[in-house]
């Protein structure tokens, strides 16, 4: 977010509330309190001044969410100015101890005696480009390829559809649209390179869950017998083509979590896996089925590649998830972005 946008969101808070509030960068001498923010923003009110450590952003998206909570962890104090807040992250915010405004005047701030919260006011809408070329869902698979494999972003493009089961169309048009936004640069007249991959698997860990998931749903069930649940590691795959995602996966690869709903990716035949796992359709089950929309067979037989199962943790917004996913980056994930 420009500073000029920043000042505009203070600005539009002053106004509506009287609380006078300033906005500055953050300097060498403030690093001894403040750490990995976009600056300060201080109120003053007639109990004195409060100062809170600031990050900017345009919109929140569930990636964000572990980012905010580490700077929480290190800055104790921290406001997140956006342009706009969906309700669902406003309420997250919340019970997370996280401050923030929007543009339209929207607040929640809480430390010590000063505490505003407005909410209901209606988004200031700003003109923006959107280049989604990439983003369909059968991009997103592409995009998905890539993301499991730096090397397939120089594979032929007969390769790569037949690795994501896509039309050649398809991958022409996803890899342009990443080349257009600079995702993916010339290094020579032969081979691409990354740049800002983590931007980019931020993007689509938001429009996954939004375009390709909801597609993917095959349904919810519970098991036969509901003691099964108390026991489900033990659950014997009988394919490959199977995996756990989500809870399970985020339990399987940090013993950190457990889980309170089931998630599983499958290309193995509804009567057959009914069968097999002795599961039952119920709309409001414990357990989620999804197509599984990937070819490459992980090393860990059971469960599905780190990247979405951090993916599936982060979307839910849940707290003990997104500590897990955490975790999974760490362990998996940070030396690839």
């Amino acid at each position: 977010m420009e500073q000029k946008m920043i000042a505009q969101v203070l600005e539009n808070f002053t106004q509506l509330t009287g609380i006078k509030a300033k906005w500055r960068p953050i300097r060498e001498a403030d690093y001894a309190l403040y750490d990995r923010v976009d600056g300060l923003a201080q109120f003053t009110t007639g109990d004195g001044k409060t100062e809170f450590a600031v990050e900017a952003v345009s919109n929140i998206q569930n990636p964000n969410l572990p980012h905010f909570m580490n700077l929480k962890a290190v800055n104790k104090h921290v406001l997140i100015i956006a342009t706009t807040i969906q309700p669902r992250f406003k309420d997250q915010l919340q019970k997370l101890g996280i401050n923030y405004i929007d543009n339209a005047g929207n607040a929640f701030i809480k430390r010590d005696s000063l505490f505003v919260w407005i909410d209901g006011r209606k988004e200031i809408v700003t003109p923006q480009i959107l280049k989604g070329k990439p983003f369909s869902k059968a991009g997103l698979k592409v995009i998905f390829q890539f993301l499991l494999n730096d090397d397939y972003i120089n594979s032929t493009f007969r390769e790569i559809a037949k690795a994501a089961e896509v039309s050649l169309d398809t991958v022409h048009k996803t890899v342009n649209g990443l080349k257009e936004l600079q995702h993916l640069v010339p290094l020579n007249n032969y081979t691409l390179q990354w740049n800002r991959k983590k931007e980019l698997f931020d993007r689509w860990m938001t429009e996954y869950e939004t375009r390709l998931k909801p597609g993917l749903h095959i349904g919810n069930f519970t098991f036969l017998n509901e003691k099964d649940f108390l026991t489900w590691k033990k659950l014997n795959f009988k394919s490959t083509l199977t995996k756990w995602g989500g809870e399970p996966a985020g339990e399987l690869l940090t013993g950190y979590l457990k889980p309170e709903r089931l998630t599983i990716y499958t290309k193995e035949n509804r009567l057959d896996w009914i069968k097999n796992y002795k599961l039952i359709p119920n709309a409001k089950g414990y357990i989620s089925i999804y197509d599984r929309f990937w070819k490459y067979d992980e090393p860990r037989q059971n469960i599905v590649p780190p990247v979405l199962a951090y993916t599936d943790l982060i979307n839910t917004g849940n707290r003990r998830n997104i500590e897990t996913a955490n975790k999974i980056y760490e362990k998996y994930l940070q030396d690839k972005f």
